[in-house]
């Protein structure tokens, strides 16, 4: 993204003056500032007197010197470059930076957010700190809000999207812009992350690695900006843009800037006390199992009063609801399993009963309204349940036509409760539970 001229007269003369200078210079020293003659990472009066003893034949310049002497890019050092440099000096004590730009510390990136008088600080990690700016001459004084941390630092300006700070510690930070935006730490994409394109994103902050297909790890910056977000492969230089769209909490897809689409779905799974949660949602299917002493021992009461507000306002449409199967234990789950296998043999059982473990009866949030058989299917309770389960925060778990993603038969009878943002977001993206947390629900064996 480039950043529109929008300085004053003297000081896009000095931009533009710069940059040619940079443009020629880059094969030559990538690291040198136009202007900066004696290598201080800064374009003061200093290097003027310099240049200008040169160009009276006092003294020769070396290598380097001569690079940074040819302001204009001429290939020659000669009385326009100490116009040059004078315009890089008057720009410096007049302009501060506006809008967001990448600095990068010895390798070290971060993201300044400047306005007027005030900006932000984002951290690789994510973290944030608001400061105060102010200018006397080509010194910047950046104090934090909130530690009372003051730093000083001498800005140069290459050109019109390029700055360097020159800190009270020797240390340089090169700036490139960013955007005109602020960045938002709400827009920020921590987590890991699924492609459709079979890469995994790991981001923590404003940074991150990516594995592809291949197994192959590359580690990168990034910057959300509005609808679009740009990754630093490895360098700011390096960039890979592209339009972001927010689906929902979990996923979002990327339309690259050669048209191709790809589809992130986060998926972070912990196992704790021998219990699975995918994105901080319990799970219970054929993949992940559920330990036999994980017991609530009841429906939890944030699913059994949305059933009764569920129960009541169906009530008042002209349909009974009630539970006709709610938590089950381990052990009475493995009873019935057993018993469904005697009856119809293993491969059977397993297209509607869970294994022990495997239960949803047994995490206490799912239930069976009303008549647990397929005769339930097609009757206007099903379909009064099925249309409006969503807004008191349950989801049909086992819906029709994706039984080879749940691992079981269509059950119109079975809810499951999420809670009312996620369910809505289930319900509205036509998901199963498995697809909206991209996971699976297969028996090992």
């Amino acid at each position: 993204m480039k950043k529109l001229r929008s300085f004053e007269a003297a000081a896009v003369s000095a931009a533009v003056i710069a940059a040619s200078a940079a443009a020629m210079h880059t094969n030559a020293a990538t690291t040198l500032i136009a202007g900066d003659l004696n290598r201080d990472d800064r374009v003061s009066v200093g290097d003027m007197v310099i240049l200008k003893n040169h160009i009276l034949g006092r003294y020769g310049l070396n290598e380097n010197q001569r690079i940074a002497a040819d302001i204009n890019g001429d290939f020659v050092v000669d009385s326009l470059d100490i116009s040059a440099i004078q315009d890089i000096i008057l720009s410096n004590k007049t302009l501060l930076p506006k809008g967001t730009w990448i600095g990068d510390r010895e390798g070290a990136k971060r993201y300044f957010s400047f306005g007027d008088g005030e900006g932000t600080v984002f951290y690789p990690n994510g973290s944030s700190e608001n400061f105060t700016i102010g200018s006397e001459e080509d010194i910047l004084a950046m104090t934090m809000k909130k530690s009372g941390k003051e730093d000083n630092a001498f800005i140069t300006w290459r050109d019109d999207n390029d700055f360097v700070l020159k800190w009270d510690d020797g240390t340089a930070e090169t700036f490139r812009f960013f955007s005109y935006n602020k960045i938002n730490a709400n827009e920020m994409l921590s987590g890991k992350w699924i492609t459709s394109a079979g890469r995994t994103f790991e981001i923590s902050g404003l940074s991150g690695k990516v594995t592809d297909k291949s197994g192959n790890i590359s580690r990168f910056e990034y910057a959300p900006d509005g609808n679009n977000i740009v990754f630093h492969m490895g360098s700011t230089d390096n960039n890979t843009e592209g339009t972001i769209v927010h689906t929902d909490s979990m996923h979002f897809t990327v339309t690259w800037v050669d048209g191709t689409k790809e589809t992130f779905t986060k998926r972070e799974i912990v196992v704790k006390d021998g219990i699975t949660y995918v994105n901080g949602i319990l799970i219970a299917n054929k993949t992940y199992a559920l330990p036999s002493t994980y017991s609530p021992g009841d429906i939890l009461p944030e699913a059994k009063s949305a059933f009764e507000s569920m129960r009541v306002d169906a009530e008042k449409a002209g349909y009974k609801l009630k539970i006709v199967s709610g938590f089950r234990s381990y052990s009475y789950q493995s009873t019935l399993y057993n018993n469904y296998v005697a009856r119809d043999g293993k491969a059977a059982a397993d297209t509607y009963s869970a294994r022990p473990g495997h239960s949803e009866h047994q995490t206490g949030l799912g239930m069976d309204i009303n008549n647990a058989s397929t005769s339930f299917n097609g009757t206007a309770e099903a379909k009064w349940i099925a249309a409006n389960c969503w807004k008191y925060g349950f989801i049909i778990r086992y819906p029709q036509g994706k039984e080879n993603i749940t691992g079981y038969m269509y059950e119109s009878w079975h809810v499951r409760y999420l809670g009312k943002q996620l369910a809505k977001e289930v319900y509205d993206s036509g998901l199963t539970l498995e697809e909206f947390l991209c996971i699976d629900s297969k028996y090992k064996s």
